[in-house]
């Protein structure tokens, strides 16, 4: 029994100290999951435009810091060509929408479909989050204005959809990193 304790103590302590290692687990920034939250988004935008379609989101990164919505997803939809719709999911749970007028008619472009992306904002996050990113996040919580976007590469001239990352300072100029990965995979698709 004797030579067995220190075995146990010693697999312990290694347990211990691993369960405090990992991929971000003591990061503590949060966002809130587009996944969960996107079918009361819809609803919210069909009441608006039947043909209602996602076109983008924005996920901000929580981390202390307040801020003032959760989510905010702009819709477009093929009949309205002279207006989108901002739905704001707030902090309280509430929903806000608001018309967006346009004075030149609106660029349709693909709908954003459940098919175009398998990872959340949580997962999407975790992919695009560089040791750079985490030192900044955690020694700027009060002041950064971080984000998390689901949308189509402009770049790209198939415009696949996209997450990108961007992280940076509210209140200085300098700090800006832009991650951008695959919404399917999380692999980076690119940096800087």
């Amino acid at each position: 029994m004797r030579i067995r304790r220190p075995h146990i103590l010693l697999s312990l302590v290694l347990l211990v100290g691993l369960s405090g290692c990992g991929n971000g687990d003591g990061l503590s920034v949060k966002v809130e999951s587009l996944l969960e939250n996107l079918p009361v988004l819809e609803q919210t935008a069909a009441a608006w435009r039947d043909d209602a379609y996602l076109a983008f989101a924005d996920v901000p990164l929580h981390n202390g810091n307040s801020s003032p919505f959760l989510i905010a997803a702009a819709f477009q939809s093929p009949s309205e060509d002279s207006e989108s719709l901002l739905i704001m999911l707030q902090e309280d749970g509430s929903l806000t929408a608001q018309r967006i007028p346009h004075t030149v008619p609106v660029v349709q472009s693909d709908p954003i479909t459940r098919e175009d992306w398998a990872l959340d904002s949580q997962e999407a996050l975790e992919h695009a989050l560089d040791e750079g990113g985490r030192t900044f996040l955690e020694d700027h919580s009060e002041r950064q204005c971080s984000f998390l976007r689901l949308a189509r590469d402009p770049t790209v001239p198939t415009e696949p959809v996209i997450w990108r990352l961007a992280v940076r300072d509210c209140e200085v100029r300098g700090f800006f990193e832009e991650t951008i990965i695959n919404p399917i995979t999380g692999a980076v698709i690119r940096r800087k």
